[in-house]
């Protein structure tokens, strides 16, 4: 919980700061954004596992650079996990994140109101909770997870802003889990299970200009 409130604070106060001076030339958009989350595990040690969906949203705010490159950091909920196939069971393992998005964007130059965009960039996720069925399970997984994003995004230009879809893949770059070696040591397993996260999300939104 104190992350949680750290990152809040943190990206509240770059919005605050940087709101005057975004205001003040009309490079910024801030916004919302939800969507669907296809959500995987992948890894060596990963089988018989399937996709999962959950939700993704939350806000962001764009500020274009120049007229192609903009940086667009977000504020999202994002349901992860994974389904597992266990004999004749499906078990499922929910993960639920606090997720923080720091992203490059290209602005594609067109004429007109359709305007595609490309974007890439890190996103921190902060782990709220942790299940395998009603298994709490958050102990036993890293309490941060760093990821990659890429995307692109193809919007409508309105009289007051911007409505958009946007289809984006996010990788985990390190294993989910944090097992002690008392614990490694009931699995028989030498090291950390190589298990990340993988999701692609597909999301709508509308972004407001100043």
């Amino acid at each position: 919980m104190k992350k949680f409130t750290t990152a809040i604070v943190a990206l509240a106060a770059l919005f605050a700061l940087s709101s005057p001076l975004f205001a003040a030339d009309g490079k910024m958009m801030f916004g919302v954004k939800g969507g669907l989350n296809l959500a995987n595990i992948i890894g060596e040690d990963v089988e018989n596992n399937s996709m999962k969906v959950g939700f993704v949203g939350g806000a962001f705010m764009c500020y274009n650079l120049t007229e192609i490159f903009a940086i667009q950091p977000e504020l999202l909920y994002s349901m992860k996990g994974v389904k597992y196939e266990v004999g004749l069971l499906e078990v499922n393992q929910n993960l639920n994140y606090f997720e923080i998005p720091l992203l490059l964007k290209v602005n594609l130059p067109t004429e007109g109101k359709i305007k595609p965009s490309l974007y890439a960039g890190p996103a921190l996720g902060i782990l709220m909770s942790a299940e395998v069925e009603d298994l709490d399970v958050k102990d036993y997984m890293k309490g941060t997870d760093i990821g990659i994003i890429a995307g692109a995004a193809l919007g409508y230009q309105m009289e007051s802003g911007m409505l958009f879809g946007e289809f984006r893949y996010e990788v985990g770059l390190s294993t989910i889990w944090d097992l002690s070696d008392e614990e490694l040591t009931v699995l028989d397993l030498t090291e950390q299970p190589d298990e990340k996260n993988s999701v692609i999300s597909i999301l709508v939104g509308y972004g407001f200009a100043f």
